[in-house]
């Protein structure tokens, strides 16, 4: 078993004395002493906390490191991460290797199974939901606004559309001059399978019935060629 002592501050907060390794060292030993534990291995690191864990040099090298029974002790939760959902996917993986974490501030192991633990993971799932739901809603809303500016989201392009450096959509004139032609047979009464049909053997490229009907029924085509 090992006990390991985790620090971090950043460039800005190595001139404030309260956010010092050191102090938070200092915090560490006098936990450990009250749960009965001695800190073999000191991890510290000058990093931002809002890089994920794994991906700060001493962090990666931390959990390549930790084995069943070993303790991890942080003066504070702030120290170790500000990203909720990181946070709790490292608690649960330390959950399931059987390794400790201790936050001094928290006041005890919050990978137990007591109260602390227990509330201390519920609170975890809730934020870590919460924050799940505002990057979806956020994400949503990004790409119902890049829709109505006619840019493109990802995935396969529009058919009759090109793409500018900006992600902007652009006509495609020769793919635009199918579309037309195939509204003209459209409107003269042509059926789906009719025109997928014709326009597969006059451009030797398969032109699905279902693909038809949707680039056709595309509200922006119907503007482009109300335009045209």
């Amino acid at each position: 078993m090992t006990t390991y002592f985790y620090g971090r501050n950043s460039d800005i907060e190595s001139f404030d004395r309260g956010s010092s390794i050191d102090t938070q060292l200092s915090k560490a030993i006098s936990y450990a002493n009250i749960k009965d534990l001695k800190i073999d291995e000191n991890v510290t690191e000058q990093i931002s906390g809002t890089v994920p864990f794994e991906k700060r040099e001493k962090g990666f090298e931390l959990l390549q490191k930790l084995k069943k029974g070993d303790h991890i002790i942080c003066s504070h939760l702030d120290r170790f991460s500000r990203n909720t959902l990181n946070l709790l996917t490292l608690v649960e993986k330390f959950k399931r290797q059987k390794v400790s974490l201790h936050f001094v501030d928290i006041g005890g192991e919050v990978t137990g199974s007591d109260a602390i633990g227990g509330v201390f993971l519920k609170l975890l799932s809730v934020f870590a939901e919460f924050y799940a739901k505002q990057i979806s809603e956020k994400s949503k809303a990004t790409k119902q606004r890049m829709i109505k500016e006619n840019r493109y989201t990802g995935g396969k392009k529009k058919f009759g559309w090109d793409i500018d450096d900006n992600g902007f959509y652009i006509p495609c004139e020769k793919e635009q001059s199918l579309i037309r032609l195939m509204r003209v047979m459209r409107k003269q009464g042509k059926t789906f399978r009719e025109i997928s049909d014709a326009m597969t053997n006059s451009t030797r490229k398969k032109f699905p019935v279902s693909w038809v009907f949707k680039i056709l029924n595309r509200e922006e085509n119907q503007e482009l060629l109300k335009v045209a």
